[in-house]
Protein backbone atom coordinates (compact mmCIF):
# COMPACT_ATOMS: atom_id res chain seq x y z
CA UNK A 1 0.00 0.00 0.00
CA UNK A 2 1.80 3.17 -1.50
CA UNK A 3 2.44 5.71 2.17
CA UNK A 4 -0.24 8.82 2.30
CA UNK A 5 1.96 12.06 1.67
CA UNK A 6 1.77 13.85 4.84
CA UNK A 7 -0.92 17.03 4.87
CA UNK A 8 1.04 20.51 4.69
CA UNK A 9 -0.41 21.75 8.67
CA UNK A 10 1.05 18.33 9.79
CA UNK A 11 4.55 19.16 8.30
CA UNK A 12 4.91 22.44 9.51
CA UNK A 13 4.77 20.68 13.70
CA UNK A 14 6.71 17.89 13.30
CA UNK A 15 9.52 19.96 11.37
CA UNK A 16 9.21 21.97 14.15
CA UNK A 17 9.77 19.27 16.63
CA UNK A 18 12.95 17.63 14.89
CA UNK A 19 14.49 21.41 14.93
CA UNK A 20 13.81 21.45 18.20
CA UNK A 21 15.16 18.11 19.06
CA UNK A 22 18.59 18.95 17.14
CA UNK A 23 19.18 22.61 19.10
CA UNK A 24 18.47 20.68 22.20
CA UNK A 25 21.11 17.88 21.24
CA UNK A 26 23.95 20.24 19.59
CA UNK A 27 23.20 23.09 22.85
CA UNK A 28 23.24 20.13 25.48
CA UNK A 29 26.31 20.59 27.40
CA UNK A 30 25.91 24.64 27.32
CA UNK A 31 22.65 23.95 29.52
CA UNK A 32 25.01 22.36 32.21
CA UNK A 33 25.19 23.49 35.35
CA UNK A 34 28.49 25.27 36.32
CA UNK A 35 29.98 23.55 39.43
CA UNK A 36 31.72 26.87 39.80
CA UNK A 37 28.49 28.82 40.31
CA UNK A 38 27.15 29.24 44.38
CA UNK A 39 23.91 28.77 43.92
CA UNK A 40 21.49 31.60 44.98
CA UNK A 41 18.88 31.01 47.87
CA UNK A 42 15.89 33.41 46.24
CA UNK A 43 13.65 31.99 44.06
CA UNK A 44 10.79 33.67 42.31
CA UNK A 45 8.66 30.62 41.70
CA UNK A 46 6.23 29.03 44.25
CA UNK A 47 8.35 26.14 44.65
CA UNK A 48 8.90 25.81 48.71
CA UNK A 49 12.05 26.74 49.68
CA UNK A 50 14.83 24.62 51.89
CA UNK A 51 15.85 26.17 54.80
CA UNK A 52 18.78 28.31 55.18
CA UNK A 53 19.43 27.34 58.92
CA UNK A 54 19.61 23.63 59.91
CA UNK A 55 20.30 22.56 63.46
CA UNK A 56 22.28 19.46 64.83
CA UNK A 57 21.20 19.08 68.62
CA UNK A 58 24.28 17.85 69.93
CA UNK A 59 22.41 16.77 73.52
CA UNK A 60 24.30 18.46 75.89
CA UNK A 61 22.18 21.40 75.73
CA UNK A 62 23.86 23.31 72.83
CA UNK A 63 23.30 23.11 69.12
CA UNK A 64 25.70 22.97 65.51
CA UNK A 65 24.12 25.17 63.46
CA UNK A 66 24.91 25.26 59.39
CA UNK A 67 23.74 28.52 58.19
CA UNK A 68 23.90 28.92 54.32
CA UNK A 69 24.09 32.96 53.59
CA UNK A 70 25.97 32.46 50.19
CA UNK A 71 23.22 34.72 48.67
CA UNK A 72 24.55 38.44 48.28
CA UNK A 73 21.31 39.85 47.68
CA UNK A 74 19.18 38.48 50.76
CA UNK A 75 20.24 38.86 54.61
CA UNK A 76 19.44 35.67 56.56
CA UNK A 77 18.45 36.35 59.97
CA UNK A 78 18.15 34.14 63.01
CA UNK A 79 16.43 34.05 66.09
CA UNK A 80 18.20 32.69 68.18
CA UNK A 81 15.10 32.72 71.35
CA UNK A 82 13.11 30.24 68.88
CA UNK A 83 15.94 28.94 67.21
CA UNK A 84 14.46 29.65 63.74
CA UNK A 85 15.53 31.51 60.54
CA UNK A 86 13.74 34.71 60.58
CA UNK A 87 12.99 37.71 57.92
CA UNK A 88 17.01 39.13 58.40
CA UNK A 89 16.09 42.47 55.81
CA UNK A 90 13.30 44.21 58.52
CA UNK A 91 13.59 45.56 61.87
CA UNK A 92 11.69 42.71 63.76
CA UNK A 93 12.33 39.11 65.31
CA UNK A 94 15.84 38.29 64.03
CA UNK A 95 18.95 38.66 67.04
CA UNK A 96 21.47 37.79 64.51
CA UNK A 97 22.11 37.99 60.66
CA UNK A 98 24.29 36.78 57.67
CA UNK A 99 24.75 37.98 54.27
CA UNK A 100 28.77 36.41 52.55
CA UNK A 101 30.92 37.42 55.74
CA UNK A 102 28.88 40.22 57.11
CA UNK A 103 27.06 39.81 60.63
CA UNK A 104 24.73 41.80 61.90
CA UNK A 105 23.29 42.19 65.20
CA UNK A 106 19.53 43.91 65.44
CA UNK A 107 20.87 46.87 67.76
CA UNK A 108 22.51 50.44 67.39
CA UNK A 109 22.44 51.51 63.43
CA UNK A 110 21.07 48.31 62.75
CA UNK A 111 17.72 47.66 64.18
CA UNK A 112 15.58 48.37 67.91
CA UNK A 113 16.23 45.28 68.99
CA UNK A 114 19.18 46.52 71.44
CA UNK A 115 20.87 43.16 70.77
CA UNK A 116 24.40 43.24 71.59
CA UNK A 117 27.71 40.86 71.97
CA UNK A 118 30.36 40.53 74.34
CA UNK A 119 33.85 39.38 73.11
CA UNK A 120 35.68 36.64 74.95
CA UNK A 121 38.80 36.04 73.26
CA UNK A 122 40.27 32.20 73.69
CA UNK A 123 37.50 31.42 75.96
CA UNK A 124 36.69 27.67 76.35
CA UNK A 125 33.34 27.01 75.00
CA UNK A 126 32.64 24.49 77.48
CA UNK A 127 33.17 26.57 80.46
CA UNK A 128 31.73 29.60 80.09
CA UNK A 129 28.04 29.02 81.59
CA UNK A 130 27.42 32.33 82.41
CA UNK A 131 27.26 35.51 80.34
CA UNK A 132 29.65 38.21 81.31
CA UNK A 133 28.54 41.57 83.39
CA UNK A 134 30.10 44.33 80.95
CA UNK A 135 31.54 44.56 77.61
CA UNK A 136 28.49 44.28 75.05
CA UNK A 137 28.78 46.23 72.44
CA UNK A 138 26.50 46.61 69.20
CA UNK A 139 26.62 48.07 65.88
CA UNK A 140 27.56 51.86 65.38
CA UNK A 141 28.13 53.57 62.05
CA UNK A 142 31.43 53.48 60.47
CA UNK A 143 34.25 54.83 61.88
CA UNK A 144 37.95 55.59 61.28
CA UNK A 145 38.90 52.79 59.55
CA UNK A 146 39.66 51.33 55.73
CA UNK A 147 35.61 50.59 54.52
CA UNK A 148 32.26 52.47 54.90
CA UNK A 149 30.77 49.44 56.36
CA UNK A 150 29.24 50.09 59.72
CA UNK A 151 31.33 48.90 62.67
CA UNK A 152 29.21 45.94 63.83
CA UNK A 153 29.81 43.90 66.94
CA UNK A 154 31.54 41.13 64.66
CA UNK A 155 33.30 43.04 62.34
CA UNK A 156 34.67 45.82 64.13
CA UNK A 157 37.70 45.84 66.37
CA UNK A 158 39.33 42.44 65.81
CA UNK A 159 37.11 40.56 63.31
CA UNK A 160 35.54 37.29 63.70
CA UNK A 161 37.71 36.23 61.15
CA UNK A 162 41.43 36.33 60.17
CA UNK A 163 42.13 36.79 55.85
CA UNK A 164 44.63 35.25 54.46
CA UNK A 165 46.14 37.45 51.13
CA UNK A 166 47.94 34.50 49.85
CA UNK A 167 44.74 32.05 49.41
CA UNK A 168 42.32 34.71 49.61
CA UNK A 169 40.40 32.51 52.41
CA UNK A 170 38.77 33.42 55.75
CA UNK A 171 39.70 32.04 58.90
CA UNK A 172 37.13 32.14 62.00
CA UNK A 173 39.15 33.33 64.82
CA UNK A 174 39.21 31.63 68.18
CA UNK A 175 36.79 34.15 70.33
CA UNK A 176 33.55 33.34 72.08
CA UNK A 177 30.55 36.20 71.67
CA UNK A 178 27.89 36.21 74.11
CA UNK A 179 24.41 37.47 72.18
CA UNK A 180 22.09 39.37 74.48
CA UNK A 181 19.07 38.78 72.47
CA UNK A 182 15.83 41.25 72.00
CA UNK A 183 14.12 39.13 74.37
CA UNK A 184 16.91 39.37 76.80
CA UNK A 185 18.07 35.91 77.04
CA UNK A 186 21.98 35.20 76.65
CA UNK A 187 23.58 32.70 74.20
CA UNK A 188 27.05 31.99 73.72
CA UNK A 189 28.08 31.57 69.75
CA UNK A 190 31.76 30.42 68.70
CA UNK A 191 31.89 30.29 64.59
CA UNK A 192 33.55 27.19 63.59
CA UNK A 193 33.97 27.09 59.85
CA UNK A 194 32.85 29.58 57.28
CA UNK A 195 33.26 26.98 54.16
CA UNK A 196 31.62 23.37 54.02
CA UNK A 197 32.95 20.18 52.99
CA UNK A 198 32.80 21.12 49.26
CA UNK A 199 35.07 24.41 50.07
CA UNK A 200 31.42 26.58 49.13
CA UNK A 201 32.10 30.00 51.06
CA UNK A 202 29.61 31.50 53.00
CA UNK A 203 28.26 28.00 54.79
CA UNK A 204 28.40 29.17 58.57
CA UNK A 205 29.21 26.58 60.92
CA UNK A 206 28.04 27.54 64.64
CA UNK A 207 28.40 26.28 67.45
CA UNK A 208 25.79 27.37 70.23
CA UNK A 209 24.07 27.69 73.26
CA UNK A 210 22.22 29.46 76.13
CA UNK A 211 24.47 30.75 79.56
CA UNK A 212 22.80 32.48 82.24
CA UNK A 213 21.98 36.08 82.68
CA UNK A 214 25.22 37.96 84.38
CA UNK A 215 25.24 37.87 87.88
CA UNK A 216 23.86 40.29 90.03
CA UNK A 217 25.86 43.82 90.85
CA UNK A 218 26.67 45.10 93.94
Amino acid sequence: MRALPLRPALRRPLASVLLLTGWLAACGPDLQPNPDDVPDIEDPGNAPQEPNIRHVDNGDGTLTTTLDATSSEKWIGFDLDQRQQVEGTEDKQWDLAFQRFHIRVRGGVNGSGAVAAAILADADFAQVSQAPAEGYVTDAEDGADENTDPDTAFESGTAWYSYDPRTHQLSPRSMLYVVRTDEGAYFKVRILSYYDAAGTPAMFQLHWGSVKPPAPQG
